[in-house]
């Protein structure tokens, strides 16, 4: 039968990293084929909210036509099929030989040093009746292209303050707990143990929230001694129990590439259980890392967050404008890049001589390390910025989405404290502005009754919700943006107001 290239699928050669060997020829292959309806728009996205269920419902029908062809391709491959329509997937399994001849690729070993991965090159080619329903092939290729943003901890001169201090700083409300609200959070590798929470927590005077853990595929709550990604979950945790303790926060643990991103978005967005109605996400790299077809899968995904009226927020980054890369461009971050997503930039609290007081805010800079934002070199302008007089982009002059919507505090002075391992540490990044920010949002449902799903179009239509920043910059290399009236490419419209911000989005039609 006649193949035909998957658009989107073409993929480079690991950037800096060993080739080793072929895999083994008789090991198993697991990738999850995202779908889509040849018929309908990519985004399937809805006119008004809906349940989980309808949700699953609608993908189920829409797809159910694929079964067919797939079945087919199946059989003349030697491979076999796990269905999963109400999730817009199927899991195609079976030895390398056979899955790198069906899928015309050929998979290798690698090494970067610290890590061996599989990876492929090229473009994916599968059957012509079978094309038209694919959008993307993800798990062939297990380099991790998502990274946690760059912070560091334990480096501060500061003593720290606990994240209710910093809520307290914002003027967030202590006396709303977020009882009856739900906020997920998502962590690509790592685990906590829930002793460092309670310790954090007794620190706080605050009690205990209920955190579900909720495994995707073979992921698990997995403390690794305190490494980076250990602190990444005590950073989100830590931040959302010091803001929302009376909610239920449900850790979706995952591995540390596209396919595991992309399903522990979907199992969120299914989670019929739990039910969150804000994501919390603190990973991501730079556009220029991401596929098409793996951005087309994870943008239906978060489309799908909207469809159920769940805010997904994000982290901008910590490399400043470049995103750490030197390769004289600048770069956002995605998935904080998408239009679908509320992104988080960072800034730096100057307080008063006692502590007790915000007197100022400034763009987080420290040199090495910083707020990312910038223009998009891949989304277009939505339709929400396009009064929000954004600046070209740096790099080509394009018109694109900006990056970011909103920020919080996020550098090392004066630092979130957080327990890890029993011992407590200093840590800063975009990664503790996101879960704060997704608390807020929490705050806000609680106090509407009912949640906010997107809130860009309200956000960009009433800037005043949040507080300017306006001094400071996120260059690096003399590559950047600056701060100052309006949106900025560093902090976006800023930072929380309070109670004027929670009551601001609570206000939303």
């Amino acid at each position: 039968m006649e193949q035909v290239e998957i658009p989107g699928s073409y993929r480079s050669e690991p950037e800096g990293a060993e080739l080793l060997d072929e895999i083994d020829q008789t090991s198993t292959v697991d990738v999850s084929v995202y779908l889509k309806s040849p018929q309908l728009c990519n985004l399937y996205l809805t006119e008004r909210q809906l349940t989980r269920d309808e949700l699953r419902s609608n993908r189920s029908r829409e797809l159910a036509d694929a079964r067919e062809p797939f079945e087919d391709f199946a059989t003349h491959a030697d491979l076999n099929l796990r269905w999963d329509l109400g999730r817009r997937c199927v899991h195609v399994i079976g030895h390398a030989h056979s899955m790198q001849r069906a899928f015309d690729t050929c998979l290798r070993l690698y090494s970067n040093g610290h890590y061996r991965f599989r990876a492929r090159s090229g473009a994916l080619r599968v059957p012509a009746n079978v094309a038209p329903w694919i959008q993307a092939v993800l798990g062939f290729d297990r380099r991790a292209v998502v990274n946690r943003p760059q912070a560091q901890a334990g480096q501060s001169t500061s003593l720290g303050l606990w994240p209710s201090e910093i809520a307290r700083l914002y003027k967030l409300p202590s006396e709303d707990d977020g009882a009856g609200q739900c906020v997920g959070l998502i962590a690509l590798g790592g685990g906590y143990w829930p002793e460092d929470l309670a310790k954090a927590l007794a620190n706080m005077n605050l009690p205990m929230p209920l955190v579900v853990d909720s495994g995707v595929g073979d992921a698990k709550n997995q403390f690794n001694g305190g490494d980076s990604s250990d602190q990444e979950i005590a950073l989100d945790l830590q931040v959302l129990a010091g803001i929302v303790p009376g909610a239920r926060i449900v850790v979706y643990f995952a591995g540390n590439d596209t396919k595991s991103l992309a399903a522990a978005i979907e199992q969120a967005v299914s989670d019929t259980v739990n039910r969150p109605q804000v994501l919390s996400i603190s990973w991501g790299s730079a556009e220029k890392f991401w596929t098409p077809s793996s951005r087309a899968a994870i943008e239906t995904a978060l489309a799908d967050a909207v469809n159920v009226k769940m805010t997904v927020v994000a982290a901008a980054g910590d490399g400043l404008a470049t995103a750490g890369i030197s390769d004289g461009t600048a770069h956002v971050l995605y998935p904080a890049s998408s239009p679908l997503v509320l992104a988080c930039g960072g800034t730096r609290m100057l307080l008063s001589d006692d502590g007790k007081s915000l007197t100022d805010e400034l763009v987080w800079n420290d040199g090495f390390s910083g707020s990312g934002g910038g223009i998009s070199d891949v989304f277009d302008l939505p339709d929400y910025q396009r009064d929000a007089s954004l600046p070209n982009s740096i790099n080509a002059g394009r018109r694109g989405r900006g990056v970011p919507d909103v920020a919080a505090m996020a550098a090392q002075e004066p630092g979130y404290k957080v327990v890890v391992g029993g011992e407590t540490i200093i840590k800063d990044g975009t990664s503790a502005a996101t879960p704060l920010w997704a608390a807020l949002i929490a705050l806000a449902n609680s106090k509407r009754g009912r949640p906010l799903g997107s809130v860009h179009d309200f956000l960009y239509k009433n800037p005043l919700t949040c507080r300017q920043v306006l001094e400071g910059n996120n260059r690096s290399g003399g590559i950047g943006y600056d701060a100052g009236p309006g949106w900025n490419a560093c902090t976006g419209w800023g930072v929380p107001k309070g109670m004027d911000t929670i009551e601001g989005l609570a206000s939303m039609p």
